[in-house]
């Protein structure tokens, strides 16, 4: 048996329906969500409104589930970007994408990421260059669910190589990620991303050069142990923007694996 979700106040009074089903299935309700993470998970729909660049990973390297409070993982890995441009026609082929971070559990069902990473935009003309992002993960499902649901809300700052000169890229986020184990080590994810890149700092604006994406990736998290996970991923995403202002559209794929070294575990193991 179960009941949709839905609040309301009546009179001055709040009162509530909500969904509810067996651990095998999806569970969701009103008070599944605190109020601490009603107002993080506000704060990263809001991303979504945001107009200005996007210059990070369109890969999400990760499963839905979210580290417990306090607890430090470390994530590092390699990748690779091939993009098909329809105007002008072109292929741009970008190898070994390395980067690494952090992750740290802030709340239940909330943790926060950072990261340095190759930035790689669609186009031969604009190269890779070093940046940084940061992104908020907030769990919307009960952490043992079988299938777990996540938003995840981000951004960062990056110098890309624009014609050979180093320009000023910025770049907010969101993905919608879903989560299913399909065994007790193995899980497999479905990530759904929109980005938006915009150099502000080249000719023109960010009103002249920018990279708009929106796709999707198939990823799977295997834990070889307590401590370690491995996490390949592929990725398929459509491409809309400019360079000076001509436009560039196409398509994008993005491959990459990481290891991701939970460091609580390993310091009990140490111990």
């Amino acid at each position: 048996m179960s009941e949709m979700g839905r609040c309301g106040n009546y009179g001055g009074k709040k009162f509530c329906l909500y969904r509810k089903n067996s651990k095998k299935g999806f569970r969701f309700s009103a008070h599944t969500v605190n109020p601490m993470k009603k107002i993080i998970l506000l704060f990263t729909l809001s991303l979504l409104g945001f107009k200005v660049a996007q210059a990070q990973w369109l890969l999400n390297f990760g499963a839905a589930s979210t580290l417990a409070p306090g607890q430090v993982a470390f994530i590092s890995g390699t990748g690779a970007q091939l993009t098909f441009i329809q105007s002008p026609s072109s292929t741009n082929f970008t190898p070994f994408l390395a980067h690494a971070g952090i992750r740290v559990g802030l709340f239940n069902g909330v943790d926060i990421g950072y990261r340095l990473c190759t930035v790689p935009l669609p186009y031969s003309s604009a190269g890779p260059s070093l940046g940084a992002a940061t992104d908020l993960k907030v769990r919307l499902t009960p952490k043992d669910a079988q299938w777990q649901f996540s938003v995840i809300g981000g951004g960062g700052l990056a110098y890309v190589t624009l014609l050979d000169k180093a320009k000023t890229a910025w770049s907010p986020g969101v993905a919608l990620v879903l989560t299913k184990n399909i065994s007790s080590s193995t899980s497999l994810t479905l990530n759904a991303r929109y980005t938006e890149s915009y150099i502000v700092t080249a000719a023109g604006g960010g009103s002249q050069n920018y990279a708009r994406s929106i796709g999707g990736s198939l990823g799977l998290t295997h834990n070889m142990s307590e401590v370690l996970a491995i996490s390949p991923e592929l990725g398929l995403f459509d491409l809309q923007g400019r360079i000076a202002n001509n436009p560039t559209n196409g398509i994008g794929i993005q491959t990459g694996v990481i290891l991701k070294v939970n460091m609580n575990k390993a310091l009990q193991k140490n111990k």
